[in-house]
């Protein structure tokens, strides 16, 4: 996770799940998947999807999507 990532995340604290409402967790997983994400934001790409996967494993968590929202990447409802 980059510098700023960590930041953000930190700052979030408990607003995190606040700022993610709309985007539905459609298959009840715990994540979201590009498919998920982009019923909400369609204009997402497969690059900008990856380089907020921060970990790598092919979805966005909370804290994931969180800090993309709050960086302004994606940008909350």
């Amino acid at each position: 996770m980059t510098q700023w990532k960590i930041i953000l995340a930190t700052l979030l604290g408990l607003g995190a799940t606040a700022a993610i409402a709309e985007v539905q967790d459609t298959d009840g997983d715990g994540v979201y998947s590009m498919e998920e994400v982009k019923a909400t934001y369609p204009d997402l790409t497969e690059d900008v999807f990856a380089q907020l996967d921060a970990n790598g494993d092919g979805a966005l968590d909370v804290e994931e999507l969180a800090v993309a929202q709050s960086a302004g990447i994606l940008k909350a409802g």
